[in-house]
């Protein structure tokens, strides 16, 4: 069961670096690999603004994320609904999602490779129960984070295993790389998660797919609380 809660968790940890991506305009498309389980994800991106769409067996699961407002948009395609949610800590500053940080490590090395057309070096992050390989580029922006199906988007820690995705992704923050494919393995060197970035795709986006389609009610989950109290 996807659980919206940790998306948008997962997506608050990335969204500053969204405002070093105003560069690239178009859509990357990537393949998810958690054990046996394979998704397929779109990130587009346009003007600062990002939005995933993840393929899985129940349904399509689409987010809109806007670096500026600090306000995470999550689609609810079925029901023809959207619900908005504040990502800004109390500070004003967007919030950190809970990630320790301190405990991983992050190297650049000296392998390069081209993936897909783009010059990428190998980095390696390490935190106290994983280990990522990432394979990063410098011409496509800075990366915002996996959202769903990621390990640390929507999933979580899907099935007990460790939060590897959270772990990378905190150490690309506020960097401008963009992965183009991370192997992630966990302390006994058992690959947990792969993302590897299938298509390219530099092209005009049209400005309606980072706003809620046309006809879409707002949900308001604290409205719906209120209406629940005694006396209401």
């Amino acid at each position: 069961m996807i659980k919206l809660s940790s998306f948008i968790l997962a997506c608050a940890l990335l969204t500053p670096a969204a405002l070093l991506a105003a560069d690239f305009e178009g859509k990357v498309r990537f393949k998810i690999t958690t054990g046996k389980t394979a998704q397929d994800m779109d990130y587009s991106v346009k003007n600062g603004l990002a939005r995933i769409d993840v393929q899985t067996k129940e349904t399509t699961a689409s987010v809109i994320m806007d670096p500026a407002k600090q306000e995470v948009t999550v689609l609810m395609l079925e029901q023809k609904m959207y619900m908005v949610q504040s990502i800004a800590g109390k500070d004003g500053a967007a919030a950190n999602a809970g990630i320790d940080t301190s405990q991983t490590s992050f190297e650049k090395t000296s392998t390069t490779e081209k993936i897909l057309g783009y010059d990428c070096t190998k980095y390696i992050a390490k935190s106290k129960d994983s280990t990522s390989e990432i394979w990063a580029t410098e011409e496509l922006g800075a990366f915002m984070g996996t959202g769903p199906g990621g390990g640390g988007g929507f999933g979580g820690r899907r099935g007990g295993g460790s939060a590897v995705p959270q772990a990378w992704e905190a150490a690309l923050a506020g960097k401008n790389f963009f992965p183009l494919r991370v192997v992630s393995q966990n302390s006994g060197g058992k690959e947990t998660t792969r993302m590897e970035a299938t298509a390219v795709e530099k092209k005009s986006i049209p400005d309606s797919e980072f706003a809620p389609p046309a006809g879409f009610q707002k949900f308001d989950m604290g409205a719906m609380m209120r209406g629940m109290l005694p006396g209401r």
